[in-house]
């Protein structure tokens, strides 16, 4: 519980994270998509009899994408280190992410793309019908999120909220169990990744939205503010290190979802909202 005295510093403290957040991204995004659009690089070579001589060289698609996430990878970390997060935090950057749900007019969440039920818990276990230990490289089941606000949010605000009857909440929370990225290798961004077990911490949801049944701090209003809101609050008292975080965890009890249910071999969930957003 924040203080009464203290709510409206900590107010202006999230609103210079949220400028924080936007500034000097211009300049960066530009150079990002230039980097990656690029098709040759240039290589010296020095030949036998000492002369250098440089010349262009085909790159290959796995190298661009290679360069890409790289810098995607710093501008997070960058993020991550001007709004003061912790070490903790920002060590393990890929385990924290995004994902979006249905929410329906009791306050229940469920997958918005396959018919799996409601969650029960925060934490959340995927069952793999292919007997496989999720993630594997052997299949594409898994929960995906995203590791980052502003490319997670900029797939998914021009689509879904257009009018629809359908209510959605973005939940922010921490892989607990092994972690790979998404096997599909979309380009749209910072590729999203897929856990076991996924620990809802907080999320978003409309402003006239039910309150969701979940234990867990929501804000409403799908802002930038709030999401550097529920992602600050929670590392302001989260453990030093990773493996007290997933101590915390993973013993709870969990709402298991079917991956049959949730995963279509041929495509993925990101997939399918991914189009949504072109």
């Amino acid at each position: 519980m924040i203080p009464k005295n203290d709510a409206a510093r900590r107010a202006q403290e999230l609103a210079s994270m949220t400028r924080l957040l936007d500034g000097g991204r211009t300049l960066a995004r530009a150079t990002l998509a230039r980097d990656a659009e690029r098709g040759k690089r240039t290589k010296t070579l020095r030949l036998p009899s000492g002369l250098e001589v440089t010349i262009t060289e085909p790159e290959t698609e796995e190298q661009v994408e290679r360069d890409r996430e790289m810098i995607l990878d710093l501008m997070v970390r960058s993020d991550l280190v001007r709004l003061n997060f912790s070490s903790m935090r920002i060590h393990n950057r890929h385990r924290f992410g995004w994902r979006m749900w249905e929410l329906d007019s009791a306050g229940r969440l469920r997958s918005p793309f396959y018919d799996a039920g409601v969650l029960d818990h925060p934490s959340v276990v995927a069952d793999c019908p292919h007997g496989n230990r999720v993630p594997s490289a052997a299949c594409k089941c898994g929960l995906y999120y995203v590791s980052h606000w502003h490319p997670f949010r900029l797939a998914v605000e021009d689509r879904l909220f257009d009018g629809g009857d359908a209510s959605y909440a973005f939940t922010w929370g921490v892989a607990i169990g092994g972690v790979d990225v998404d096997p599909s290798g979309d380009r749209w961004g910072i590729r999203p990744r897929r856990t076991g077990r996924y620990r809802i911490l907080g999320g978003l949801i409309p402003e006239d939205a039910p309150q969701p049944s979940l234990p867990v701090r929501w804000f409403r209003g799908f802002t930038d503010r709030n999401a550097v809101a529920v992602e600050k609050l929670w590392d302001l008292g989260a453990p030093n290190n990773f493996h007290d975080v997933v101590a915390r965890y993973q013993g709870e009890e969990a709402t298991s979802l079917n991956a049959d249910d949730v995963e279509d071999p041929g495509v993925t969930a990101w997939q399918v909202l991914r189009r949504l957003g072109q």
